[in-house]
């Protein structure tokens, strides 16, 4: 089953806010995320304790704006090279991770069921390059969705029967590619409703 990605999501990154100098006990304030310049979200961080920091924002799902305030704990673990590294523990399953990400409930990766981009990519992705290249090979510079293979023409000098089998076999490869498409954006209404009923769990 394909999921959602964790670059469709705004993380909170333990490693970050320690760099920053945000993970001393009393210290206030908000942590926003920016993109070309532009702050584009924000949200509330009060540290209680060297293990403890209060999440405290907005969000407004199916309409409906709810205002969240809990804590999340923080683990420190030595390193092999002296000093100390956090780590948040997932308010959902208890995982120690680097980065939480945004939903209802700041999670883990595990419990809103994202992976990496790019390990969708490898997968979802291959129908769609393989598509390119067979369609370049005959001329055509269109994709599936503009150009059907039945409508690419015979490039000249190209023997009519192999031009036959590349197009019967690009459209077998078209197929896959749709297929892919459609299910990468059923997988991101299912990864949105899977997370929804994790997170009422919690």
């Amino acid at each position: 089953m394909s999921k959602a990605a964790t670059e469709d999501y705004r993380a909170l990154d333990v490693r970050a806010l320690h760099r920053a100098g945000v993970l001393v006990p009393g210290w206030s304030g908000n942590w926003n995320w920016w993109r070309n310049g532009e702050k584009r979200a924000s949200i509330g961080l009060e540290v209680e304790s060297r293990d403890s920091v209060r999440l405290r924002y907005q969000v407004t799902l199916n309409g409906q704006a709810e205002q969240m305030d809990y804590p999340v704990s923080v683990e420190w673990m030595p390193c092999h090279l002296g000093g100390e590294r956090p780590w948040f523990l997932c308010p959902c399953c208890g995982r120690r991770v680097a980065k939480l990400y945004a939903h209802r409930l700041f999670a883990c990766r595990h419990c809103l069921r994202l992976n990496y981009a790019s390990q969708q990519a490898n997968k979802r992705d291959r129908a769609l390059d393989r598509s390119w290249d067979l369609r370049r090979a005959l001329g055509c510079q269109e994709g599936f969705l503009i150009r059907p293979a039945e409508l690419i023409r015979k490039p000249k000098g190209m023997h009519w029967r192999t031009f036959g089998r590349k197009i019967e076999q690009l459209k077998q490869v078209d197929a896959r590619a749709l297929d892919d498409a459609r299910a990468m954006l059923a997988s991101i209404e299912r990864g949105v409703k899977i997370a929804e009923a994790a997170l009422s769990r919690c």
